[in-house]
């Protein structure tokens, strides 16, 4: 189905009663061009056996009628091509609905008033061209209810009760037999309608059902597009500070300046190998040896180092190996936990003249 017609829906009435209109609506007018030709050139077909059975007159009036109808039509099938967006299907329907009825009483008019009294061929002709046309047309006009109602009542109630109870007396039998077939046409009718209408709301169910799945598919792209972006990001973190770490240890490892890492007691926890060579012991014998047992400061420097915010310089004096001691500057850097607290800090000893392998 086009998109215009979907959005050519009045929002009148619960899911999906608009969109379910809009369809059988559509419906009926895809048929209507077809079914209203073939209703003309049958139209023409009976002025022409009119006109032979010498009803000029009544034949032409009939035929103008039919000539009116058609007309009505299709002015109708080219304003509903033409129809604006957002206009209301039942509208449409109902304008199909009265050329129907019009329609029917074409046909009813032909079967009663105009029903030939001549020949036999003439009249089964009349009696088959309305029942091959109403019972063939259930096909075009079942999707919009009411639409085949309107076309089949007025042509055949009246002519089965002309012909079988007026014309020549009452024949019970054959009446009520036209007229039961007449009502089992419409009872196809409206059942066909029904089948269409469970179509059209399945058909309704599963768009909405693909409309939701790519919503959700587009919804589950950008997320997983997000989680990659975040994943990317976090793995470009990651490496960037295991990157940052190994240079630092590096840097830690490799340099020529001694420095060592206390804990907020002032033991030491970790050491470089310039000042191993400085105080002339291993790194394992270094590990939990107190700073002031290294470097000449007084405790009470110690506590308030430990709970520093700022790196802080002091001109100290190493104990070196041996005994000997080196005048130096200690830098002394607050290094804080993971939550931004000082847990400890590290020293770095400069302006040393001397380091003895």
């Amino acid at each position: 189905m086009p998109d215009n017609s979907r959005q050519a829906t009045a929002s009148r009435g619960p899911w999906p009663e608009p969109r379910l209109r809009a369809m059988e609506v559509e419906e009926v007018y895809r048929f209507a061009p077809m079914a209203t030709g073939y209703s003309y050139f049958g139209a023409l077909l009976t002025l022409g056996v009119l006109i032979e059975s010498g009803d000029i007159g009544r034949g032409a009036v009939w035929f103008l009628w039919a000539t009116a109808v058609t007309f009505y039509r299709s002015t109708c099938i080219v304003a509903y091509r033409r129809r604006t967006l957002g206009s209301d299907a039942q509208y449409w329907g109902r304008l199909m609905v009265a050329g129907n009825f019009l329609s029917g009483v074409q046909w009813g008019v032909l079967g009663t008033l105009l029903f030939p009294s001549g020949p036999v061929f003439l009249q089964l002709f009349t009696l088959m061209v309305i029942v091959c046309y109403v019972a063939g047309s259930v096909t075009a006009w079942s999707a919009v209810k009411g639409a085949h109602d309107a076309l089949s009542l007025p042509a055949t109630i009246p002519t089965a009760v002309y012909l079988f109870f007026l014309r020549d007396g009452a024949h019970w039998y054959a009446g009520v037999m036209a007229l039961f077939f007449s009502f089992a046409v419409l009872y196809y009718s409206r059942k066909l309608h029904r089948h269409l209408e469970e179509g059209f709301r399945l058909q309704i169910e599963r768009d909405d059902l693909l409309t939701l799945t790519g919503m959700l598919n587009e919804k589950l792209a950008r997320e997983n597009r997000d989680l990659a972006h975040r994943a990317a990001v976090r793995g470009v973190s990651v490496e960037s500070a295991r990157g940052r770490a190994e240079r630092l240890e590096a840097l830690f490892q490799r340099s020529a300046l001694p420095q060592v890492e206390c804990d907020a007691a002032g033991s030491v926890v970790a050491s470089n190998p310039a000042a191993e060579r400085l105080f002339g012991l291993r790194r394992d014998e270094l590990v939990g040896v107190s700073l002031t047992a290294l470097l000449a400061l007084p405790e009470s420097d110690m506590k308030s180092l430990a709970s520093a915010a700022h790196a802080e310089v002091f001109e100290v004096e190493a104990r070196g190996r041996d005994g000997t001691r080196v005048s130096c500057r200690a830098s002394f850097t607050p290094l804080p936990d993971g939550e931004g607290e000082p847990h400890g800090f590290g020293v770095t000893l400069t302006g040393i003249p001397v380091i003895v392998a």
